[in-house]
């Protein structure tokens, strides 16, 4: 591929109406401001993106949209192409190829032998012709494979890495030790800076949509050698996330959506939703939070 891949990378939301259809004006007016803060790329319609609870036309429109916007800044767009089983993902892996995506990414399949796992992420990669970011998420999936067993699919002809959302660094060091030539992207908030020094060259993740600078600041950071700086980036996140983990990820991340008009909701039905004490307690509680971080990025 032309651009290099590593950096910053928000996993974009995909804002719905009250009848979970996709707004584009929503959508566009996100993915400008992302644009303006000076991220890398983004990682569109992955979990974060609710891309499994939308049609694939909406999903189809939503590439079409962040590839046109990031094209006008030179910024990377990985589209993830997952669902449940191999037609529609191959269908949307030539779409994204066709509408000019640099990268498709997927979540492994359920309940599939390592095989079939195989076959999967292959077809995927030759539908496309193009980079393939495989995603090792045991704890959404199921899928807990061995250090050979990832070294195994890593080793399918396209792919080029993998974004790694697992609370296990050493098997993330595991793996680049047996492919250093492979990229790895850390894909939980809460562990981009010793994610970095464990080998990872870029972040993809929730938060980052919200609070980019800060994600930016850990990164840059950690390239400077200022590994003091990065670390008190990452701690004041993580008194920030902690909230989340009280009230729900999901619902928080929404509601702070929703706060800068980028909603009205960002998950489709079923989705988590603050009752009113949880709303009160959450609006009390996040400015405090907040400030743990904010003046070292602002």
């Amino acid at each position: 591929m032309k651009k290099k891949l590593q950096g910053i990378m928000p996993a974009v939301a995909s804002p719905c109406d009250e009848n979970d259809v996709f707004l584009e004006d929503k959508f566009i007016a996100m993915m400008e401001s992302l644009c303006e803060s000076g991220v890398h790329g983004y990682y569109v319609c992955g979990g974060t993106g609710d891309g499994f609870k939308m049609s694939l036309a909406e999903r189809k429109r939503a590439a079409e949209l962040a590839i046109d916007i990031a094209g006008k800044h030179n910024q990377t767009v990985i589209v993830q192409v997952g669902a449940n089983n191999t037609r529609p993902a191959t269908e949307l892996a030539r779409h994204a190829a066709e509408a000019g995506a640099d990268v498709v990414s997927s979540v492994p399949l359920k309940n599939c032998s390592q095989k079939q796992l195989i076959s999967y992420y292959s077809d995927i990669a030759k539908a496309s012709g193009l980079p393939v970011l495989v995603y090792h998420f045991p704890n959404m999936t199921g899928y807990t494979p061995s250090v050979d067993e990832m070294v195994e699919i890593m080793d399918i002809d396209g792919v080029v890495g993998c974004k790694f959302t697992d609370w296990n660094l050493f098997f993330l060091k595991r793996v680049l030790l047996a492919r250093p030539e492979k990229i790895v992207f850390s894909g939980f908030d809460e562990l981009l800076c010793p994610a970095l020094l464990y080998g990872a060259v870029g972040g993809i993740g929730t938060n980052y949509g919200l609070y980019p600078k800060l994600f930016l600041g850990i990164y840059n950071a950690v390239q400077a050698g200022d590994l003091k700086k990065a670390m008190d980036l990452q701690q004041g996140f993580l008194l920030y996330t902690d909230l989340l983990w009280q009230v729900g990820i999901e619902a928080g991340f929404e509601y702070q959506m929703r706060m800068r008009g980028l909603g009205p909701y960002t998950f489709r039905k079923p989705r988590e939703e603050f009752d009113a004490k949880t709303a009160k307690y959450f609006e009390a509680e996040l400015p405090k939070r907040l400030a743990a971080f904010k003046d070292l990025v602002d």
